[in-house]
């Protein structure tokens, strides 16, 4: 019986190790990794091991950008900064709903993305003036074909 819980004991314990997130040891980072998260090196060990990871992953990101995507990325973090709580969770609950999208879906709104930068800034601050004025039952109805929950007619014409 005592040996059963030895065992039992000794196997948690071998299994949690297993599965410990201890994060990321500091001297294993590359340098071009510790030359960009040189802010964080002497509080490192007191981030979260999920921290750690981003930021990581994202210096690692960094250090293999040009100067033109270092800037369009530096700018679109500015971007990110400014926006309130209320938007940047917007944004996170429209990105899950657009990763939940199948793949087709996924393709056809990028589509309709890349059509709409396409247009000349005058065309596309007039759909903007449009979308604005309509009363909310109207932009559902559009939210609903752009994302195509709408019932299809018979005859599987719109």
């Amino acid at each position: 019986m005592k040996a059963r819980h030895i065992i039992a004991i000794a196997a948690v314990l071998a299994w949690g190790s297993i599965f410990a997130d201890d994060g990321l040891q500091w001297d294993r980072l590359s340098d071009g990794q510790k030359q960009v998260l040189s802010i964080y090196a002497e509080g490192w060990e007191q981030l979260e091991p999920n921290r750690q990871k981003q930021l990581a992953v994202g210096a690692e990101r960094w250090t293999h950008m040009s100067g033109p995507q270092r800037k369009q990325a530096q700018n679109r973090f500015s971007s990110w900064r400014s926006l309130t709580d209320t938007q940047r969770n917007k944004i996170r609950k429209r990105y899950g709903e657009f990763r939940e999208m199948s793949p087709a879906d996924q393709r056809r709104i990028k589509a309709n993305f890349k059509r709409f930068q396409a247009m000349p800034p005058e065309r596309r601050q007039q759909l903007r003036e449009r979308y604005r004025n309509l009363t909310p039952e109207q932009r559902k109805r559009v939210q609903d074909r752009i994302t195509d929950k709408r019932p299809k007619p018979a005859g599987g014409r719109d």
